[in-house]
């Protein structure tokens, strides 16, 4: 009986070991059973943040969007005409911009779009003209500013006072 209960003992023992093996396989931590949670997780979370995991796909939105770019620059200047000093008219390169169009007639200026309103220049022939608009409807954004023409005489940018950070800027070509 004694070898009977050795060999019983034997068998219960591997079938607990073997029992043990088996369960601790199923609960280990060894991150297998994580990966696809993990990698869930993850690909929510790019969903969430507009990212579609694919960096190519990243690159070539960023190439469109400097493809596009660059196609209005040279729409831009296939539009502009050169000149020379700030006379003339000049159209905002931004879309929906408070100032459409910019008329420089001598010392008179006249804007147009959402910000129309008469203004002045004041010394046009020095390195930093300043522009005024006289708006009924003041915009604090825009009353007064420095403009600086490119060598080209066909983009004037405005910089406009403002706040600490230095005030808003409107950039435009000149198209007549």
């Amino acid at each position: 009986m004694t070898m009977r209960t050795r060999g019983s003992a034997r068998t219960a023992a591997a079938a607990a070991v073997a029992a043990l093996l088996v369960l601790s396989g199923c609960g280990s931590d060894d991150g297998a059973g994580e990966e696809p949670k993990q990698q869930e997780q993850e690909e929510q979370q790019d969903a969430r943040d507009g990212d579609d995991g694919d960096e190519e796909g990243s690159a070539s939105d960023d190439e469109a969007r400097d493809q596009e770019s660059r196609d209005r620059i040279a729409e831009d200047e296939a539009r502009s005409i050169t000149g020379e000093g700030l006379d003339g008219v000049w159209e905002s390169i931004v879309d929906d911009n408070d100032i459409e169009t910019l008329t420089i007639t001598g010392d008179t200026v006249e804007t147009t779009g959402p910000l129309s309103c008469p203004g002045t220049v004041t010394g046009a022939a020095d390195p930093e003209p300043v522009i005024e608009l006289a708006c009924d409807v003041e915009n604090p954004n825009r009353v007064r500013g420095t403009l600086e023409l490119n060598e080209e005489g066909n983009r004037l940018f405005i910089g406009w006072e403002g706040q600490a950070w230095g005030g808003m800027i409107d950039s435009m070509i000149r198209v007549g």
